[in-house]
């Protein structure tokens, strides 16, 4: 009769697997096991993969498109806002894809490794808090070993807020969709969700051309602040009201 694995080796490697999936890939490892070296192999090749899938069917295409235009728009909004000089800086616009899509990888691997069921406002700001807790750690790494690929502190700051906001704006209007399989000829599951068969596509619509127009009129404030540097203050304290506002009247309307 075969051994098994060790029950610490099966702790550790249960904590690399998205706990929706977990039980099912432990005992599938198990019962494959035949060697120390073998299982290691069988892990390596298995628990990759299984965290891919686990992704792909807890976010949309469409959505983590939406999320990284967001995210992207929001640190480069805040690296006009604070020093528009940093833009024309040699890889300024580069450097500012690295935040933003390491907060988007967090983001998706939160969300992967939640637990299945429909999660609480609470839940997903807590996903939203690892990204840019992300995207913090991988600019602390570059301040430590490499500053001039790294993103000014400051601008990670006004750029991790402006994400929050936006960011939530997106995902309460798409949330995660949970244990609902993505397929390439299926329709999104966001899309099927909130537009039913009711006809609330052009609400959704005209909800999201609303984000987009505020994202325009934010970096069109930014701009306006950069040439008339007085303005700056009272336009950034605008602004935050402003998408304080937007916040609340998307989740009050989808709360409703």
């Amino acid at each position: 009769m075969k051994s098994g694995p060790s029950k610490t080796a099966e702790a550790i490697i249960a904590l690399l697997i998205p706990p929706a999936c977990r039980e099912e890939v432990l005992g599938d490892l198990h019962e494959r096991y035949t060697s120390a070296g073998q299982y290691m192999a069988d892990v390596l090749r298995t628990v990759p993969l299984v965290i891919v899938s686990r992704i792909r069917r807890t976010s949309d295409p469409q959505v983590r498109l939406m999320q990284a235009v967001v995210l992207y728009l929001a640190f480069l909004g805040a690296a006009w806002f604070k020093d528009g000089a940093f833009l024309y800086a040699q890889w300024g616009l580069s450097r500012l894809a690295v935040p933003a899509g390491m907060a988007l990888l967090g983001i998706m691997l939160a969300d992967a490794y939640a637990k299945a069921g429909q999660a609480s406002l609470l839940a997903l700001v807590r996903r939203l808090v690892f990204g840019l807790g992300l995207a913090y750690f991988s600019q602390a790494l570059l301040w430590a070993s490499g500053p001039d690929l790294a993103v000014p502190g400051w601008i990670m700051f006004y750029g991790c807020a402006l994400s929050a906001l936006l960011v939530s704006a997106v995902r309460v209007l798409f949330p995660p969709a949970a244990e609902q399989p993505l397929g390439a000829n299926a329709p999104a599951f966001w899309l099927e969700s909130s537009l039913g068969a009711t006809g609330n596509h052009k609400v959704l619509v005209r909800v999201v051309q609303g984000i987009a127009a505020l994202v325009a009129a934010a970096l069109v404030g930014i701009w306006i602040a950069d040439q008339f540097p007085i303005l700056k203050p009272r336009l950034g304290l605008g602004l935050l009201m402003n998408l304080l506002i937007v916040a609340c009247l998307v989740w009050k309307r989808m709360t409703s």
